[in-house]
């Protein structure tokens, strides 16, 4: 049995949330075919700035897409997006939020969980001293619920994740960020089914690598990854879930912005769609790319239930 040890971290790409020790946790019921890896429509957005991305948030929606993976990130000087986007089920309806100061996002929070909407995503970048806060949120009407909670030091989540994992959550998201020159930490969970899931953090690129290949090889996918510094050292960590039968999986790591294009190319020509994205800072504002990808039987929608049939219900396959 493969075993690592705890360790601490801060984030870049997937940067984490909030500053101090706010604290923010929060529960409700929705739909998380997010994180089931099936087989369905998708499409990859990065690289865009602000402005850009806007507008095609508004181009997606009308098509039928929302965003599954939200991430922003430093190039050089400049803030850019990447969004991962899968096709909405005819009952999916979800929110998207960037950009907001630390009580504007606890305000959009508190007014979507009041709407019977959960967080399912956030990220925060900064510009200067000011940290700026988004996330994704969604609403479906099949029994669905997440906790949120951020603004952690090292010993509180540790302590938050034992607790989770003995109520019979799993980690779906996991940030990092500093604030006041310490790495605080973010996180979402939701409840575990009958899947298997591990996660570890503080891991170097090369532990990152041979831990990533040992676990897909007893039939696990890399579900979630972050990618930090801690002293000063680049660091990772990653979750992973147990793979359904009918699917397969992949991941990369380390690459160049070229290097990962092509590679997600490939990827989709072998019929996977990529279900997490990574971009982390090597230095001097260099980029380097992770991805996770996984092919697997198609999302289907569900015969509405006899007690109420007037709403759409969709089920992950068995």
């Amino acid at each position: 049995m493969l075993k690592i040890k705890l360790s601490g971290s801060k984030g870049l790409f997937g940067a984490g949330f909030l500053v101090a020790c706010f604290l923010l946790l929060s529960g409700v019921n929705v739909s998380g075919a997010d994180y089931d890896g099936s087989s369905i429509e998708w499409k990859l957005d990065a690289g865009l700035e602000k402005e850009r991305f806007e507008k095609l948030l508004i181009e997606r929606r009308k098509t039928g897409m929302r965003v599954v993976d939200f991430e922003q990130y430093r190039s050089g000087r400049v803030t850019k997006q990447a969004a991962i986007w899968v096709k909405s089920m005819p009952s999916d309806e979800w929110l998207n939020k960037s950009g907001l100061m630390v009580t504007e996002f606890k305000k959009e929070n508190e007014d979507a969980l009041k709407r019977g909407f959960v967080p399912v995503d956030i990220e925060v970048y900064r510009t200067g001293a000011t940290l700026h806060f988004g996330g994704v949120w969604l609403k479906n009407n099949e029994g669905f619920e997440t906790e949120m909670q951020f603004g952690m030091s090292d010993l509180m989540f540790s302590n938050r994740y034992g607790e989770m994992a003995d109520r019979g959550y799993r980690l779906i998201d996991f940030e990092v960020y500093e604030a006041n020159g310490k790495n605080v930490y973010a996180a979402i969970w939701k409840p575990r089914g009958e899947e298997l899931v591990r996660f570890y953090r503080g891991l170097t690129k090369e532990v990152f690598g041979s831990v990533s290949a040992t676990l897909r090889e007893e039939g696990f996918r890399l579900s979630d990854i972050e990618g930090y510094y801690v002293d000063g050292r680049l660091t990772f960590a990653c979750g992973w879930v147990s793979l359904e039968e009918s699917q397969k999986t992949d991941f990369a790591y380390h690459m160049m912005a070229d290097e990962f294009y092509q590679r997600n190319a490939s990827m989709m020509m072998e019929g996977y769609r990529l279900t997490d994205i990574e971009a982390y800072d090597i230095g001097r504002g260099e980029l380097r790319y992770a991805g996770s990808w996984t092919a697997g039987a198609a999302r289907v929608e569900a015969k509405p239930i006899a007690s109420n049939r007037n709403r759409d219900i969709f089920k992950r396959p068995n």
